[in-house]
């Protein structure tokens, strides 16, 4: 049974990881190959465009120059995840870490690979959204995943603090 449990933890985090970077890297390679040196796609107007840019950058074109600095975060990030996965609960923070997960490496997939030196590359994005500077799917997986990170350890920060009045009216 507890190996079950282990399969279903591994599959929840490194599943929905590799699902993020199989996904992520499919769509920057049908980008650079059909949207490259060509005018942006629009659709819905031009409120939601594809387009190609490249970023050396972090999200939101933060730090432009500086790709060895986001290259080595998003290793400590990795490390990190992979880290607290071992020891996380419930399933849904296993996927939640999955997506940040996900996302961190197919940013750091564009860093190694596309690049002239080693995490000197720089990130595919192609998905512009009004006002919003362009991105991709890794970094939405990124935000999305951050987002819902805050409210699961939120809410189980809640739910403790709700227990222990509780637990010190049965002692």
């Amino acid at each position: 049974m507890a190996s079950r449990a282990r399969t279903r933890r591994l599959l929840a985090v490194y599943g929905t990881a590799a699902a993020v970077l199989a996904l992520d890297q499919l769509t920057k390679h049908l980008v650079v190959s059909n949207l490259a040196g060509r005018p942006p796609v629009d659709l819905i107007g031009s409120f939601v465009q594809l387009r190609y840019t490249t970023n050396s950058g972090g999200a939101f074109s933060l730090l432009t120059g500086a790709p060895l600095f986001f290259g080595i975060m998003a290793l400590v990030i990795v490390g990190g995840i992979v880290y607290a996965s071992r020891r996380a609960q419930p399933l849904s923070m296993l996927v939640v870490l999955g997506l940040i997960l996900g996302g961190a490496l197919g940013n750091l997939t564009d860093r190694l690979f596309r690049g002239e030196g080693l995490l000197r590359g720089e990130v595919v994005d192609f998905v512009r959204v009004g006002i919003w500077p362009v991105f991709n799917l890794a970094d939405s997986c990124v935000v999305v995943g951050g987002i819902l990170l805050a409210l699961l350890l939120s809410r189980s920060e809640r739910d403790t603090e709700q227990e222990t009045p509780a637990d010190s009216d049965r002692a």
